[in-house]
């Protein structure tokens, strides 16, 4: 009788043991997928935020409120400008979806950064170069912020160095040289 009562003890922690095993290497399984398509999500508003404050900078370097080697007329730049705010809205829906709280919340003071980049290279907000350096400086903080954000979604400990930190940007600007 205690033989069987062991065996069956012996059987049910087996089992019991074996069970929360798989559960947690398909919580594991789970939680890396979903990882890799919130990299995935992460990077592709990235790219798509640089290229549209890229646009917006050879427009505003046309106006010359930037010094860029590329400037773009008003004509040319304003159909990229479109086609690339398109290819952000896309992108930040990914970032909606995928997305914790506080990354959405860093993405979201991007986008509004971006769009002052937008709104001086389309002449809805005057100012001088000066006005376009401040703002985009703050467009770069709040980048920095947003891959703070990423990164501290997808568990990146690595250190990140913030751009008002870092000594090979604070040196003069090698374009000024």
């Amino acid at each position: 009788m205690f033989t069987l009562i062991g065996v069956l003890i012996g059987a049910t922690a087996s089992y019991v043991a074996t069970a929360l095993t798989e559960k947690a290497r398909w919580r594991r399984q789970l939680e890396t997928r979903w990882d890799e398509k919130r990299l995935e999500s992460y990077l592709r508003y990235a790219d798509a935020i640089k290229r549209f404050t890229s646009i917006a900078g050879r427009l505003a370097a046309g106006k010359g409120l930037f010094d860029l080697p590329q400037p773009v007329t008003q004509g040319a730049g304003l159909e990229l400008l479109a086609d690339a705010e398109l290819e952000r809205g896309y992108a930040f829906e990914s970032v909606l979806l995928m997305g914790d709280a506080d990354t959405i919340t860093a993405a979201r003071a991007l986008q509004r950064h971006a769009w002052v980049l937008e709104q001086f290279a389309r002449d809805l907000r005057p100012g001088s170069a000066e006005d376009w350096s401040r703002a985009f400086r703050e467009f770069q903080e709040s980048r920095d912020k947003y891959y703070l954000a990423a990164r501290a979604s997808l568990g990146v400990s690595a250190p990140f160095r913030l751009r008002s930190q870092d000594p090979a940007i604070l040196g003069p600007d090698p374009r000024q040289m």
